[in-house]
């Protein structure tokens, strides 16, 4: 067994696509997984995860700026084992286009988002609509022979393996499989890891490294306030010495995608995180 490292652009959003690739490589990682959405416009004077993030490719031009973003790759010598696409499972015309790219490009997966929950809407009720949206996504799935990914993420419907198993399961898990996150799960969504990891089996498709803590922030007449803050992989409340040794359990031979927004310089978090995950996974 052994494991492939990647980071998630999204976490180099100082870097453009030339200047993640060469950072990736000199590190020593073994791919990307390109943050795929709209592009902020130019020019950019600060710039951040979620917004003004030159590591982006564009999904508005997704099958030509992949298709560049794969020179790079390749002239980096690494691969591409998943697109981390932001569309709903509801925007079926962006989903299949991503997959047309993501083909074309030879990555072959890449995430879609069930619905969001926020209490306005019963559970239940997305649930219904999510299976009648994934099936159409499967469709596409099987068509194009590109997995589409559901990440484990809190405010969504699929925060825990629980929850993402119960609506994969009525999928082939070659055409919808899971995006196993610890460190969102400190936020939302923990059990056992691997019980999660056992529960979810061949749906288990890739794994997010990254880590969440939770900060008390004072008090409100006398009941404690929390509020949950990014970590650095070694920092934060997800235990990465359990979660590897859980993914060994249940023999995961797949990728391991950084995604740390912790404060601090981009090349040394990724260096140390990369050098202590590398540890665990020799560490008998």
């Amino acid at each position: 067994m052994s494991w492939k490292y990647a980071v998630f652009t999204v976490m180099c959003p100082e870097y453009d696509i030339e200047g993640t690739a060469a950072l990736a490589s000199s590190l020593g990682l073994d791919g990307l997984e390109w943050r795929v959405t709209k592009k902020a416009p130019e020019p950019i004077t600060e710039v951040s995860y979620w917004g003004a993030n030159r590591s982006t490719v564009d999904i508005d031009e997704v099958e030509s700026d992949l298709a560049r973003a794969k020179q790079i790759a390749d002239r980096h010598g690494l691969a591409m084992p998943i697109l981390g696409s932001y569309m709903k499972c509801s925007e079926l015309d962006s989903v299949e286009s991503a997959m047309r790219a993501a083909r074309a490009a030879g990555c072959p997966k890449l995430r879609v988002g069930p619905p969001a929950y926020d209490g306005s809407r019963p559970y239940q009720e997305l649930f219904e609509e999510a299976l009648r949206d994934f099936e159409k996504v499967a469709e596409l799935a099987r068509k194009h022979e590109v997995q589409a990914c559901i990440e484990m993420h809190m405010g969504n419907i699929t925060p825990s393996a629980g929850l993402a198993h119960r609506l994969v399961s009525r999928f082939d898990p070659a055409e919808i499989g899971v995006i196993f996150d610890p460190g969102n799960m400190v936020v939302e969504g923990f059990e056992n890891y691997q019980m999660g990891l056992e529960l979810l089996g061949p749906y288990l498709s890739h794994v997010h490294a990254k880590n969440c803590a939770w900060a008390r922030t004072g008090e409100d007449d006398g009941v404690a306030k929390w509020e949950w803050q990014m970590a650095a992989v070694k920092q934060g409340q997800a235990d990465w010495t359990t979660i590897v040794a859980a993914l060994k359990k249940v023999s995961y031979d797949g990728w391991l995608s950084f995604e740390d927004f912790s404060e601090g310089d981009t090349e040394a978090k990724l260096s140390e995180a990369l050098a202590y995950l590398k540890g665990l996974e020799a560490a008998d």
